[in-house]
């Protein structure tokens, strides 16, 4: 589901690594559905997690 979900948001992802692309799919989901953002705010948000969780920031 969450590659449909924010398929609109694919040229922003194709810039990312494949295994960050994954978690960023992953998380934005959950901010999406969970938290009630929007999806730019999602993916936004999405992408500072998973390269904090990359770096172990």
């Amino acid at each position: 589901m969450e590659e449909y979900l924010f398929k609109d948001y694919k040229h922003r992802l194709n810039a990312l690594d494949e295994d960050i692309r994954k978690l960023v799919l992953k998380y934005a989901e959950e901010f999406y559905v969970q938290d009630k953002c929007t999806k730019p705010e999602a993916i936004d948000r999405a992408i500072a997690k998973a390269e904090m969780e990359r770096r172990k920031l």
